[in-house]
């Protein structure tokens, strides 16, 4: 199946369709209720509930709730799914924060201007603006040569484990195994303890000796486009000083390659090194595994069995905004007129983006899918709350109320994040 790749002026479009305001068109509300529509015979119970500071431990298993004990389960597994998605978002933020201050400090910025506190959105916005306007002073600088960049969308998994001890804890248990025939649309991985008939993919930045398709510090043996510290082996657009290309290589790169490899690369990859018929993987494994995979993920989304309605709304919306993501092959390449400063530009670039564009295409985007499910999940939670009295309203209150909140830091983040990506390809004339 082939992968699509995307191109750079498909971000924006990206950006709107996973911005949009959360809560429009909700509907009739109650004061101080978040949106959420209670009975008017119940909402004199949020009041007397006095707030859900469990909320803000995530400590929920002491969470005294009246009612049916199969209710109060949902209730409690909506609230720390809502917690963890929540979790997820400030997680976001701290590491767009450190990606675009790692690229900051490889163009040479001040620390003072790199550092920031996670906040909404905020520190991020901070960092990656900086980042992005000092992207374009440089090519300001440099008007006479272009660059461009093109990626593939980010390889998302979501966990296996995870969606089985939430369900579990929902009340709505699903047989071992069944949950990883449910994986719809990809493919299930995981740590293989024994013999990984498929492909091994090793982690980004770890040491590789595979199949790198983003940029390759080391040595890259075919389909090298780049700078090179030691001798291209192919067409080299600058001089060449004791066999070392001062310019742009394209061919083979045999010390110090900075760039793209669609071949095999000796060195680190900034996106996942793939390595077939290696009997022992140190990485994930798919394609199979000769015993049962440990720590399974799956790629696509879960189908599982006829479960429990709301349980299985909540563990979904949980599984989408928890997803690890893998950084994409990013491919920058500079033409024209590439002296120094450029190089050391496009460097920067392929060293950083990967980071960057997995944290805004991938994660951002799947934690804001399950955010706002899990808005709609809490609505609906109010139904099923029954009896479970004031305290069950008012905490289930907290957590759309937080979820919703969240939903404008991904935005921010989002958008800081394609800024430093789009400034690169910025005209400057």
């Amino acid at each position: 199946m082939s992968v699509n790749r995307w191109k750079l002026f498909s971000m924006p479009v990206v950006v709107l369709g996973i911005a949009s305001p959360l809560l429009s068109n909700c509907g009739g509300k109650i004061p101080g209720v978040g949106g959420v529509e209670v009975p008017e015979a119940l909402s004199e119970g949020v009041e007397a509930a006095k707030g859900c500071d469990e909320f803000k431990t995530g400590d929920f298993g002491s969470l005294a709730l009246k009612g049916d004990a199969k209710v109060q389960g949902k209730i409690k597994s909506f609230l720390q799914v809502s917690y963890d998605v929540n979790k997820t978002v400030v997680d976001l933020e701290k590491g767009l924060i450190a990606s675009c201050g790692a690229l900051g400090k490889d163009l040479g910025m001040k620390d003072d201007e790199l550092r920031a506190e996670a906040g909404g959105g905020k520190g991020a916005d901070k960092v990656c603006t900086a980042v992005a306007a000092k992207v374009k002073s440089m090519l300001a600088a440099n008007a006479e040569a272009k660059i461009s960049i093109e990626y593939d969308p980010p390889k998302c998994y979501a966990d296996v484990d995870g969606m089985a001890k939430c369900l579990d804890a929902c009340g709505s248990p699903i047989e071992p195994g069944k949950l990883e025939a449910s994986c719809s649309g990809g493919e299930v991985s995981g740590s293989c303890d024994a013999q990984c008939k498929g492909t091994c993919s090793i982690e980004a930045g770890a040491q590789c000796t595979g199949t790198c398709k983003a940029s390759c510090s080391g040595k890259c043996e075919a389909g090298f486009k780049g700078t090179c510290g030691g001798k291209c082996d192919g067409k080299c657009d600058g001089k060449q000083a004791s066999g070392a290309c001062a310019g742009q290589c394209e061919g083979k790169c045999d010390a110090k390659a900075e760039g793209t490899c669609s071949g095999t690369c000796s060195g680190t990859c900034s996106a996942a090194c793939e390595v077939k018929g290696q009997a022992k993987c140190e990485g994930s494994c798919s394609g199979g595994c000769s015993v049962a995979y440990k720590e399974p993920k799956c790629s696509g989304e879960f189908k599982p069995p006829t479960v429990d309605v709301e349980c299985q709304q909540s563990c979904t919306n949980r599984a989408a905004a928890t997803a690890k993501c893998d950084p994409p092959a990013v491919r920058v390449v500079a033409n024209g007129k590439v002296n120094t400063d450029v190089q050391k530009l496009v460097a920067a670039l392929s060293r950083n983006l990967p980071g960057i564009i997995k944290l805004s295409a991938g994660s951002g985007a799947k934690i804001k899918v399950g955010a706002e499910g899990l808005v709609k999940t809490g609505k609906g939670m109010v139904e099923v709350a029954g009896d479970a009295g004031g305290k069950a309203l008012a905490c289930i209150k907290a957590g759309v109320d937080a979820t919703a909140n969240a939903t404008s830091s991904i935005d921010l983040n989002v958008k800081a994040s394609v800024s430093v990506t789009a400034s690169a390809s910025a005209k400057t004339n």
